[in-house]
């Protein structure tokens, strides 16, 4: 969709019209908030703008990121191994779920294949932040979701 602005995006992703699952309007509103405040849907920027160290480490094959708080500051894990790749974007996007959405919040996960209302909600923010990301950068929305995850990796199966 050439000329897409960022409103259409989300009425599409919020629609099912982008080829994944209904994203939640509480979610969509989260969404358009961050990104009408930080004038950007980039995650690392994002993660700038609220003051959120972003430090990498060496986690295995999973989990690809997690927060963890010192004192009362978090502090975003991400995994060296998507260092320098498309799935960064995703990861940090969905970390960034977990912070924004469900703030203050820890210990939600139990292993890789928990998809929880807390990782689905994650997963429904990185998704519906690379989709303005894209626009952001493209000028006009991706055709469908497997657009982003080819653009910015991270399928939501492989999401921790």
């Amino acid at each position: 969709m050439k000329n897409e602005n960022n409103l259409e995006w989300l009425k599409r992703l919020s629609s099912g019209s982008t080829g994944s699952r209904n994203v939640n309007k509480s979610i969509i509103k989260f969404i358009k908030t961050v990104v009408e405040r930080y004038q950007t849907a980039d995650p690392f920027q994002i993660a700038d703008f609220v003051n959120t160290e972003i430090d990498w480490m060496d986690l295995g094959k999973h989990p690809l990121g997690k927060i963890i708080y010192y004192g009362n500051q978090p502090i975003i894990i991400l995994n060296n191994d998507i260092k320098d790749t498309p799935q960064q974007y995703f990861t940090l996007a969905h970390e960034l779920g977990h912070l924004i959405v469900q703030p203050g919040l820890t210990a939600y996960q139990t292993g890789r294949f928990n998809h929880d209302v807390c990782e689905y909600q994650a997963n429904q923010f990185a998704t519906g932040l690379m989709g303005l990301l894209y626009v952001e950068e493209n000028g006009y929305g991706p055709d469908s979701y497997y657009d982003l995850v080819h653009h910015y990796g991270s399928p939501v199966n492989e999401l921790d």
